[in-house]
Order: structure tokens, then sequence, then C-alpha cells
């Protein structure tokens, strides 16, 4: 009797040990799956993130391009009003010098109401061979006619001595219009450093031979 009593604790004894083990597995199973599902989630996450690179102003935008320029690849730049120009780097405009904006980076005078922040980067000798002008757009609905009338704006500009060959025009996140013309080398060479920095942000809006 003694012994019957035995086997049948030793058999839920047993059973129990399987249930628990059961439980334990399916428990284990679950988890691993959740937490591989939550990496999943996050990766998607971070990869989505690395699409947007944070932009600080105008100026920000103008100084990340220039800066995977290589050492070879530069030329004499000033950056900002010519009254205080920064040599050698982008700089903020200052927005007090109004007419000469409209005037030198051929911005067309209406679209001053809606840009509260500017940033440009011209050839040092020669604003015709290498000119780039950056605006923060507080109407997001005036970018697309604002990007055509600066086409119209450059076209149409009494250009003396060198005339500009290329134009483009890039929306960026749908906040800042970067505008850029002259030699078509240079132009060229500023879209593919502009866009290595911000892939995925980028909407050209007007690219084209000029004269």
């Amino acid at each position: 009797m003694d012994i019957c009593k035995n086997k049948n604790w030793l058999i839920l004894i047993t059973v129990g040990v399987l249930a628990c083990s059961v439980i334990a597995c399916g428990t284990n199973g679950v988890g691993s799956e959740h937490t591989e599902a939550t990496r999943g989630t996050e990766a998607v996450i971070e990869t989505e993130s690395e699409f947007h690179i944070e932009i600080l102003d105008a100026e920000d935008i103008l100084l990340k391009t220039w800066a995977v320029y290589k050492s070879e690849e530069r030329f004499e730049i000033m950056g900002g009003h010519f009254s205080s120009a920064l040599i050698g780097l982008p700089a903020k405009y200052d927005l007090e010098q109004s007419v000469d904006l409209v005037q030198m980076y051929c911005l067309p005078e209406k679209y001053l109401s809606v840009v509260d922040d500017v940033a440009t980067m011209v050839d040092l000798f020669n604003a015709a061979r290498f000119s780039v002008s950056v605006y923060h757009v507080t109407d997001v609905e005036t970018i697309q006619s604002m990007a055509e009338d600066i086409k119209t704006q450059v076209r149409e500009n009494e250009w003396h001595g060198e005339t500009p060959e290329k134009l483009f025009i890039i929306n960026i996140d749908d906040q800042y219009v970067v505008s850029v013309y002259g030699r078509e080398r240079l132009v060229n060479e500023f879209k593919q450093k502009l866009e290595s920095v911000y892939e995925k942000m980028t909407e050209v809006m007007v690219e084209e031979k000029l004269f």
C-alpha cells in the first residue's frame, strides 16, 4: 500500500514537472517572439529616423553641404551680405538687406513676406559663376510658385559678362527652398553634395540649362 502511494506521488510529481516545463517553454517562446518583434520595430523606427536629418536653420544646410567638399574641390566663396561677408564659409544673410537679396540672388520681392531665415554662399569673384541661397519658407503652399518665379527672375536678370549656365531649385523637407545657379559643373557638384546629406528629404522642382 505504501508502495502504491509512493508511486502515485511520483506520478503526480512527474506530471507536475512536465507541466511546468511546457509552461516555461511556452513562456520563453512568447517572450522570444515578443523580443524579436520589438527589435524589428525598433529597427524600423531607427531606419526611418536616419532618413530625417535635423535642420537647425538655413545656414546649417549650407554648412553641412560645404563640409562634404574635399579640399581639392573647394573654391573661393563668401557667405552672407557683402557688407558683413564671411570669407571662406557660407553664412546667414541679414534680412534687413532685403533689397540686395532681391537684386543679387533673384528672389522675387513678393516672397520676402514668407521668408524668415536666409543663408547664402557665392563665388567670391563672380556670382554668375556660382551662387546659392537657402530660404526658410513659412507658407508651404508658396514653395512651388516661388521656385518657378526664381527661375524666371534668373533668366530675365541683366547679367554683365559671364552668365550662369545652369539652375536648379530644391525643396528640402517642405520647409526650405535651395536655389543654385552658375557654371554647370559647379552646380551639378553642389547638387550631388546636397543630396548626399539630405537623402530622402529633397525634391527637385526646377533643373535646367539657362543660356
